[in-house]
């Protein structure tokens, strides 16, 4: 059996009807979606890493073969320089969220490509952007705050929806990680649309206390009427 029939034959038995019709209402692709359990994706994809599979071999057909490839990047033994390559090829076959987060999160021991992420944030594919986003939220902005968001804020243009929600949800982490700085940086985003989405989510969060959320939900109102 080669590996396009293997993987074919693993997405075929793990299909789940229920779930690819509830994926299709929050998923958006140019790809038919099977409903396969990310887990079961993930066990697959380190499964063929385990048996030698090379990149190279793996399908690309539906959304499920899309997001195996994409975690066999993640899973493998390749060097970094290697898994960028990698990553460039199969950023071509990403459009979506999904696709996009669950991959681009895992992708670990990377630092010393973070030339390449900075790249991707410049780029004017949303999905490109959003890999990048996500993986500095992951890997880098615990280390360094203000550097990493500065640098985005400076870098990324695209005013795509999903890209100013994963800006969004890296700059409410980073309120969340440095309060006092980041509630007078945030003020100052030319893009109110990202600022107020910002403000919103860390409304929402857990970990900001109920003293924070006095303080952000009076920011909030105050700025929405100076708009106004």
């Amino acid at each position: 059996m080669t590996v396009k029939q293997r993987v074919a034959k693993f997405v075929e038995e793990n299909y789940d009807k229920q779930k690819a019709l509830f994926d299709a209402s929050t998923i958006s692709s140019d790809y038919k979606l099977m409903g396969v359990k990310t887990p079961n994706l993930i066990s697959f994809a380190k499964k063929l890493v385990k048996d030698g599979v090379q990149y190279n071999e793996l399908p690309k057909r539906n959304h499920e073969e899309i997001l195996i490839s994409g975690l066999f990047i993640a899973f493998c033994k390749a060097p970094a320089e290697e898994k960028v390559e990698y990553i460039k090829e199969y950023l071509t076959y990403v459009d979506n969220w999904a696709t996009c987060d669950l991959v681009s999160a895992k992708l670990v021991n990377l630092e010393d490509q973070q030339a390449f992420f900075e790249q991707l944030l410049t780029s004017t594919k949303p999905y490109d952007v959003r890999f990048a986003v996500v993986w500095f939220k992951r890997f880098v902005l615990k280390n360094d705050v203000r550097g990493t968001v500065n640098l985005i804020n400076k870098s990324v243009k695209c005013t795509d929806y999903y890209v100013e929600m994963a800006l969004a949800w890296i700059y409410c982490e980073a309120l969340l990680l440095d309060y006092d700085y980041m509630l007078k940086w945030v003020q100052k985003l030319a893009r109110y649309v990202i600022r107020n989405r910002t403000l919103s989510k860390a409304c929402d969060s857990y970990r900001t206390t109920p003293e924070q959320k006095k303080e952000i939900r009076a920011l909030r109102s105050k700025l929405l009427g100076i708009e106004i």
